[in-house]
């Protein structure tokens, strides 16, 4: 790819310019309802238009989650529009996301009927999915399923996972599955699509989002259920990020959780971390540290790169961070959360 798509570029940055600060999630954690959080969010240059229809007195908490969720999706086919990429290898990897997450839902819901699934489904979707939303919903069987996604990537997973689903085990490898079908497929097109020291900062974010997500999940399975090596190799994600196989099968064979902190400091990612704060004293701050690497990788990639393929992806993963913000926020609230506590899950840059 070229570096010829300069409005798309300029829109992502101008349209992050308009991102959320740190004084508005801590004006926002003082709200006391969903009320006081549409109100505060209408006045923002990011939301102004996303909820200028909105009564605040009327809105339910699950409609104002939705509203934002589907707006990271929106966001990103406005981004492709402008120069006509919707159509272009990789800049549909938003689109595969959402379809990897429809699947699964899908999955998930399969034991109790197609019923189930029509009314979880987001429907909005339709017209953008690579397949029938409405075969799939229909579907009733496991090979109803595969039909209905004949001629996508996801039909030859889907046939080899799905003769042998029933159990939690089997659920969850094919989960992983799709999830790696749909990065593999986001790495090819990428390398359809750009080239040289752009497709090398695209890998990079890649594969750093993916050793992210890796780490997260590793350390969940080794700290709650002492998850032995074989267990984690089996549930990370099969692609090969920035770490390499050594310092994962390091990670992968250590005893203990205590150990597993011990090879993570020596990694690039744990080079990264402030070990001395607080942050890392309890298990779900040290979560918070690897969320926070994975803002901070996609804000580095934003910043430094003047390519589209790179400042979408980036900033599809910030805004997902963002929207992740707001429904803490806006759950916390409804449980009585307390400030110091949301402030501690929130990932927030000045």
């Amino acid at each position: 790819m070229s570096n010829q798509y300069h409005a798309t570029v300029a829109a992502i940055r101008t349209a992050y310019g308009h991102r959320l600060r740190a004084s508005d999630y801590r004006n926002l954690m003082n709200m006391h309802s969903v009320a006081e959080i549409v109100s505060y969010l209408k006045e923002t240059d990011g939301y102004r238009g996303l909820l200028a229809d909105l009564e605040p007195a009327y809105t339910h908490r699950g409609h104002l989650e939705m509203l934002l969720k589907r707006n990271l999706f929106t966001q990103c086919l406005r981004f492709c529009s402008l120069e006509h990429l919707q159509n272009t290898p990789f800049f549909r990897f938003f689109i595969y996301d959402y379809e990897i997450r429809e699947l699964v839902k899908k999955i998930q819901l399969m034991p109790s009927g197609p019923q189930a699934y029509i009314s979880a489904m987001d429907a909005w979707l339709g017209p953008y999915l690579g397949f029938s939303q409405e075969k799939l919903a229909r579907a009733e069987t496991p090979g109803e399923i595969i039909a209905a996604l004949a001629g996508t990537p996801y039909a030859a997973v889907m046939k080899k996972h799905l003769s042998k689903f029933g159990s939690e085990h089997n659920y969850t490898a094919l989960e992983i599955a799709l999830r790696a079908c749909y990065l593999e497929r986001v790495l090819q097109e990428a390398e359809q699509t750009v080239q040289g020291t752009d497709l090398a900062a695209l890998r990079k974010l890649i594969g750093e989002q993916v050793d992210l997500i890796n780490l997260i999940n590793a350390y969940r399975l080794k700290r709650v259920f002492h998850a032995d090596q074989e267990t984690l190799r089996n549930m990370m994600l099969p692609i090969q990020g920035r770490l390499s196989q050594r310092v994962c099968e390091e990670l992968y064979v250590v005893p203990d959780i205590s150990a597993f902190i011990a090879v993570l400091k020596n990694t690039r990612y744990g080079r990264m971390i402030n070990w001395n704060s607080s942050e890392t004293s309890e298990s779900v701050q040290l979560e918070h540290a690897f969320q926070s690497l994975r803002w901070q990788t996609a804000r580095s990639a934003l910043h430094f790169s003047s390519h589209a393929a790179v400042s979408l992806y980036a900033v599809h993963v910030l805004y997902l961070i963002e929207v992740n913000n707001l429904i803490t926020i806006i759950e916390g609230i409804r449980y009585g959360k307390s400030v110091s506590y949301l402030q501690s899950l929130l990932i927030t840059k000045e």
